[in-house]
């Protein structure tokens, strides 16, 4: 992915038409009232993050994705302004460090970034991480089986303690996942780690001829985090309960089951 960013309001569509009408539905329920009466429109909540399909996607149409139509659904119910900024993974959480940005979706906790960043008690969905290779390759059946092959990473994104803490490992970072898996491809590098859905969507959009291994990493938690710099923060409970009310109703299980 190129290192530049791009920002998508929310009366984009957030993914197909039905979020889109409820992202435009949550601006319109603050905006129009407050230009109507002349009242200054309210800061919007400024998410960020790196595109990673099919969690966060964003395109022509706007941004969507698992996480951005959660996100989208939470906003509708508070009747608050989103906001979507796309930047390399890194840059999100310098941004975040910063104060520049509200919201990250999809981040593991580690301590480095609780330095700066609110765990908020949402938990999105967990993710497994697999591995990828040439169809070739010998076989991955434990981490110790990763020594001295060079991995495909993202860079920015961690993939859990077991695989985080072997210093060892030789890795090649990228901005991209499609990047990764195409180095595999190539044979410029062993083997690639991605999040399951989205390797298997890759695989199927690029037509890689490529191999998914038995070794998996176990998903852990991700969450809704907020800058600890952020405006939002105090509100980071209302934030919550949105999320809670959408469990609540079957809203949250709706749309997840719609992300096989």
């Amino acid at each position: 992915m190129p290192d530049s960013n791009s920002s998508h309001g929310v009366s984009c569509s957030v993914p197909g038409r039905r979020a889109a009408l409820l992202a435009l539905a949550a601006w319109l329920a603050v905006s129009l009232p407050q230009r109507l009466s002349g009242q200054p429109t309210p800061m919007p909540l400024r998410v960020v993050g790196s595109a990673d399909p099919p969690y966060r996607v964003f395109g022509p149409g706007g941004p969507s994705g698992l996480y951005f139509e959660l996100m989208a659904e939470a906003a509708r119910r508070l009747g608050c302004l989103l906001s979507f900024t796309e930047v390399p993974s890194a840059r999100a959480f310098k941004m975040m460090e910063s104060g520049a940005a509200d919201v990250m979706l999809g981040p593991l906790m580690t301590a480095e970034r609780q330095r700066f960043l609110s765990y908020s008690q949402v938990r999105l969905p967990a993710e497994d991480k697999v591995f990828y290779t040439k169809p070739d390759a010998p076989a991955l059946r434990s981490l110790a089986d990763l020594d001295g092959r060079l991995i495909a990473v993202h860079r920015g994104k961690r993939y859990g303690a077991a695989f985080d803490g072997l210093t060892q490992l030789r890795l090649q970072e990228v901005n991209d996942y499609g990047v990764a898996l195409e180095l595999v491809a190539r044979g410029r590098v062993d083997l690639a780690v991605l999040p399951e859905r989205q390797g298997d969507l890759l695989l199927r959009e690029r037509q890689l001829k490529l191999q998914k291994q038995a070794l998996r990493l176990e998903g852990e938690t991700a969450y809704l985090v907020l800058s600890l710099r952020s405006p939002w923060l105090k509100r980071q409970a209302e934030l919550e309960h949105a999320f809670q009310t959408m469990m609540a109703d079957g809203s949250w299980q709706r749309i997840v089951a719609a992300y096989p």
